[in-house]
């Protein structure tokens, strides 16, 4: 098949979202079929950069610029260090925190990437114009990518367009618009929806139900986050070790902190209890912080008094390959989610990561009907809890014993997480809707 993928988030931007389509395209690819990455130009300020693409040769990328030139120079004054990671407070990264306090308000309303929508359809339109493509698939977020491919649809109705949703677009649980706004926003998404897409795709089942009562008529696929076998070739082995819970506590968590939605508190909460009981020595734990959260971490710190024992480390930003680095030392890897029923279907890019890691896996205000416990429970790679009480007693349980009992890992049920079985997976059901057309 000829596929053209169409996304914003590309290589070699270092943000999860970037492997769920970046792999796909990979093993599109190495499973014969021709791959056009339809994206966007990776300015500075879109940063961090530093993820290895690792694609065949014959993933042809088609970077659109969108930018005025005085904006774009504006924000490339205005201090990324080299690669597009943030130096101090680079406008990328007050961009980011702005940014994330307007989505609480105006939803997925009013981005930097709509600019991106009319040049990536007249380059799209070129593209078709040169040579037919089968297929369509675009990744929200933001809305862009949908819009494009919508409007590239309206052109060429007998491509087949698969819409996937990593989140759900008006429904979002972090980011969804309020008043009147969020009755724009979820006009926009029917419109570039309804009647165009042949069938959505999206992470989880409680996703899929959300998109279901919007879309009955469409099919709706749940393909779930997943991980590269490449990238992981000794999965299998990692999982076979019993992982010890005597010595050093070592807690990692990796990703982006909301407070009160992802947030650590419980946590802090049950750690500062076990030390204050002197079941745990403060020289006996640590919590690793990853990512972007220095703000955010020191706002819940503060809050909780959650770092009295000095056990906390906020390590910023790291490349991808000190993240996986960082995980394998970690005793325990930490997930964070909400407990709302919005949220209960967000399946993370990162916990995929986590279930290959070989470590056990603690998933924090989660409680049982959250897909992620299910996921958890599945594949026998963790526990999740609600309250500091449930925390601290599944850590004194496995202080005590020496061993994190929970964990009995189940290599066949994590195998169907890989991309390349997603990814043949998905170009099957293209190639159903295609045939099941009337000549």
């Amino acid at each position: 098949m000829r596929i053209l993928l169409v996304t914003t988030y590309f290589y070699p931007q270092n943000r999860i979202p970037v492997l769920r389509v970046g792999q796909w395209a990979k093993y599109w690819a190495l499973q014969g079929h021709e791959v056009t990455v339809l994206t966007t130009e990776k300015y500075p300020f879109l940063g961090p950069y530093g993820l290895s693409p690792q694609l065949p040769d014959s993933v042809d990328v088609v970077e659109v610029p969108f930018l005025p030139d005085w904006l774009r120079k504006r924000l490339e004054r205005s201090g990324t260090s080299t690669g597009g990671v943030p130096s101090g407070e680079s406008t990328g990264q007050r961009l980011r925190q702005r940014v994330r306090t307007w989505r609480s308000h105006i939803g997925s309303l009013v981005d930097i990437h709509d600019m991106w929508i009319a040049p990536a359809l007249r380059k799209g339109l070129e593209l078709l114009s040169r040579r037919p493509y089968d297929a369509i698939v675009s990744s929200f977020s933001p809305p862009a990518a949908h819009i494009v491919a919508t409007r590239i649809k309206a052109r060429h109705p007998e491509i087949v367009w698969l819409a996937d949703f990593r989140d759900l677009w008006a429904h979002n649980h972090i980011t969804s618009a309020r008043g009147i706004l969020r009755s724009i926003e979820s006009t926009l998404e029917k419109r570039s929806i309804r009647n165009k897409a042949d069938a959505l795709m999206t992470v989880s089942e409680p996703l899929a139900e959300s998109l279901r009562q919007r879309y009955p008529q469409h099919p709706v696929w749940v393909i779930e986050n997943g991980f590269d076998p490449e990238e992981f070739p000794d999965w299998r082995e990692r999982l076979r070790p019993a992982p010890s819970a005597a010595g050093m506590l070592r807690i990692c968590y990796a990703g982006t902190l909301y407070p009160d939605r992802r947030d650590p508190t419980p946590l802090l909460m049950a750690i500062n209890r076990l030390i204050d009981n002197g079941v745990l020595s403060r020289d006996q734990v640590a919590l690793d912080f990853y990512g972007q959260n220095e703000k955010e971490l020191t706002a819940i710190l503060e809050r909780c008094n959650g770092n009295r024992h000095g056990i906390v480390h906020a390590h910023g930003f790291v490349s991808r390959q000190e993240s996986l680095a960082a995980q394998a030392r970690s005793s325990l890897l930490l997930l964070l989610e909400s407990s709302e029923p919005a949220a209960r279907g967000v399946l993370t890019g990162k916990l995929f990561e986590y279930l290959v890691s070989g470590i056990p896996i603690l998933a924090v205000g989660v409680d049982g009907e959250n897909a992620a416990a299910a996921l958890l429970h599945h594949t026998g790679t963790g526990l999740s809890a609600l309250t500091a009480e449930e925390i601290e007693s599944i850590l004194e349980r496995s202080l005590r014993s020496g061993c994190f009992g929970f964990y009995q890992p189940q290599p066949e049920r994590i195998a169907q997480y890989a991309r390349d079985r997603q990814a043949s997976h998905i170009v099957g059901e293209m190639t159903r809707i295609r045939e099941a057309r009337p000549c």
